[in-house]
């Protein structure tokens, strides 16, 4: 069971007990790697265009769905 903190360490604490500073640096690193992953994909030639027939696939399907197909 969690310990009563006093009030003054509420406002830096959330609900699971991690301060926000080390929700906000998890955040941030999630974003980082989230980005370098990025940039992996963007350089695989293969990956991309693989990508980007999935893309137009599900343009397609999305647009027939707003014409009420």
């Amino acid at each position: 069971m969690a310990t009563k903190k006093s009030k003054s360490s509420r406002s830096s604490m959330t609900v699971s007990g991690i301060s926000k500073a080390e929700s906000r640096r998890w955040e941030v690193e999630s974003a980082m790697n989230t980005l370098r992953r990025a940039e992996e994909i963007r350089k695989d030639n293969k990956m991309m265009n693989d990508v980007k027939k999935l893309a137009q696939e599900q343009i397609k399907m999305l647009g027939s769905m707003a014409k009420g197909k």
